[in-house]
């Protein structure tokens, strides 16, 4: 049972929530939240600034904190502005890297009518997403635990919780399955995706998985050659010099060759093509050239 926040939580939800000066104020309730959840336990239900839907919340777990004290992923509201300026226009939305689901849920509080497939590998977090899309009556959200790789077949997933041990939103997978300890979890492109399941087009695209999106864009080449995805939110993860193969320098090339032209996460969208601009960004927005608006108004 849950227990009631103590008016020393209340204030600290209030803080979060509408103290206007940002800068500090993710240290100062990381510092204080346990005091103030004394000892009536970390589960909690937040309301989330995005549609105000509600989501199973453990203070434990540094991201699930967030949603709770500040009603968003305060680390992402950037970018999370932006996605929600783009799903306003969107009718099927794809979430891969789902974690808990801000982005599948900020979709749908700008556009109720989109369907959202959420796509999360880690069976405990499909499972509270499922639980988050019931408690709020979500049917067009669709949860679906396995991981978008570049093929039809399975992967290990390899469990991270950052250098410091503290983000849950860091597992990832890999094709080595040689481990017989491997946690396997199904994989699916998001070509074979789509075929299978009737989908036509995806209108916004979310890629996070921690140094995978390459290879998920590489088995979207049929929907990418066809102009079949239109808006495109991806992590950049850069790799160190000599490490081989680099994640965000290969989705760049592959989105290049697509043909799509790129921005920071801001609004209004600012196109621009490809350059050593992008090496200063963690994520970046991409959509068709043909598709971008004419340099006059943007």
């Amino acid at each position: 049972m849950l227990e009631q926040p103590s008016t020393f939580e209340h204030l600290l939800v209030l803080y979060g929530r509408r103290f206007p000066v940002r800068r500090g104020k993710l240290r100062i309730v990381d510092s204080l939240w346990r005091a103030a959840a004394g000892g009536r336990g970390s589960k909690r239900i937040a309301s989330l600034r995005h549609g105000d839907f509600k989501m199973p919340c453990d203070l434990e777990e540094m991201l699930q904190r967030q949603f709770y004290f500040f009603g968003t992923y305060l680390l992402a509201e950037e970018v999370l502005r932006c996605w929600e300026e783009a799903a306003t226009r969107a009718a099927v939305v794809f979430d891969v890297g789902a974690n808990a689901g801000i982005f599948s849920l900020a979709a749908l509080a700008a556009q109720p009518t989109a369907t959202v497939h959420a796509f999360e590998p880690t069976p405990e977090i499909a499972a509270e997403l499922r639980e988050t899309a019931a408690l709020n009556r979500l049917c067009q959200l669709h949860v679906h635990q396995m991981a978008i790789h570049r093929a039809d077949g399975h992967a290990a997933l390899r469990r991270f919780r950052g250098e410091a041990g503290t983000n849950e939103g860091m597992n990832f997978v890999t094709m080595d399955l040689g481990d017989s300890n491997a946690e396997i979890v199904p994989t699916t492109s998001l070509d074979s995706f789509c075929a299978k399941s009737g989908i036509a087009r995806i209108d916004l695209l979310k890629l996070d998985i921690q140094g995978n999106e390459h290879m998920a864009l590489a088995g979207a080449s049929r929907l990418l050659g066809a102009g079949r995805i239109g808006t495109i939110f991806v992590e950049l993860n850069w790799a160190k010099p000599g490490a081989g193969v680099c994640p965000a320098t290969e989705s760049i090339r592959m989105l290049d060759t697509a043909g799509y032209q790129f921005s920071k996460p801001c609004v209004p969208l600012q196109w621009q093509r490809s350059g050593e601009w992008m090496r200063t960004t963690n994520d970046v927005v991409a959509r068709q050239a043909s598709h971008a608006p004419p340099a006059d108004q943007r």
